[in-house]
C-alpha cells in the first residue's frame, strides 16, 4: 500500500444512508382500536345499550305518529251486526277517515261510524245519512220522504220497504240516520237524529270481504 491510500473504497467513502420515511399508520377509530388496544367488556356493553337507545327512539316515535294517525286523521272499524246488509257485512273492516267532517260537511248516502247519544255504553255503529242539517225526514207507507220529496234509494234491494212511520224535523246540528237492512237496524227512526259531534267519520273503503275497495257515494 502506497503512502497516502487509505483502504477504503472511494465508492464506500461518498455513500450516504438515506433516512426512512415514517411508517404507515392506521388511525384509530371505534371499529379499529390502536394496536394493542382491547375493547373491554363495559366498552361493548355500552355500545350496545347505545343502539338500543337509538332504536327504542325510533319505535317510539313511530308509535306516536301512528296514533295521532289513529285519533286524529284515520282508523279501522269492525262491523258488528247485519245492519248494513247487503252493502257491508257483518266482521267487515273499514277505514274510516276522521277527517271528512272536520274540512267538510255531511253529505246524503255517507256512511258514516257514529255513537248515538245517551249511549252509556259509548258503542259505536255503522249506518247511512239519510237526513241532513234543517230538513224534515218522514216515512210514508214504507218509502223515506225529504221535505215531501220521496227519496230514491238505488242502494236498497227493490223489495225492501222502510217502517215505521216517523216524522223528524232536524236541527242545524243534526242528521238523520239509518242502516241498509231496514227490518234489523236500530237507528234515528228508534234513537231519534244524531247530533253531529258524534259522527266519528266517514267510511271511505272495505279492507276486507267480497267488496273489498272503495265505497261508492250514491248520486241522488
Amino acid at each position: 500500500m502506497q503512502e497516502g491510500q487509505t483502504d477504503q473504497n472511494p465508492d464506500q467513502r461518498t455513500q450516504k444512508t438515506m433516512p426512512r420515511g415514517p411508517e404507515p399508520t392506521i388511525a384509530p377509530d371505534a371499529a379499529h382500536p390502536r394496536l394493542g388496544e382491547q375493547v373491554t367488556g363495559s366498552e361493548r356493553l355500552y355500545r350496545i345499550l347505545a343502539i338500543g337507545f337509538e332504536l327504542t327512539k325510533g319505535l317510539m316515535v313511530l308509535l306516536i305518529l301512528l296514533l295521532v294517525v289513529h285519533l286524529f286523521v284515520v282508523t279501522v272499524f269492525r262491523i258488528s251486526g247485519e245492519s248494513m246488509l247487503p252493502n257491508f257485512q257483518d266482521g267487515q273492516f273499514v277505514l274510516v277517515d276522521r277527517l271528512s267532517y272536520v274540512l267538510d260537511r255531511p253529505h246524503r248516502g255517507d256512511v258514516v261510524v257514529l255513537q248515538f247519544p245517551g249511549d252509556p255504553a259509548k258503542r259505536k255503529f255503522i249506518k247511512r245519512i239519510i237526513g241532513l242539517p234543517g230538513e224534515k225526514v218522514e216515512v210514508r207507507a214504507g218509502q223515506v220522504v225529504i221535505d215531501d220529496v220521496p227519496l230514491a234509494e238505488d242502494y236498497l234491494p227493490q223489495a225492501l220497504t222502510t217502517e215505521p212511520e216517523v216524522a223528524r224535523a232536524l236541527r242545524a246540528d243534526e242528521v238523520f240516520v239509518m242502516g241498509d237492512n231496514r227490518p234489523n237496524s236500530n237507528d234515528s227512526r228508534f234513537f231519534g237524529p244524531v247530533p253531529l259531534d258524534k259522527l266519528i267519520g266517514k267510511s271511505q273503503a272495505r279492507l276486507s270481504g267480497t267488496a273489498f275497495g272503495w265505497v261508492a257515494q250514491p248520486a241522488f
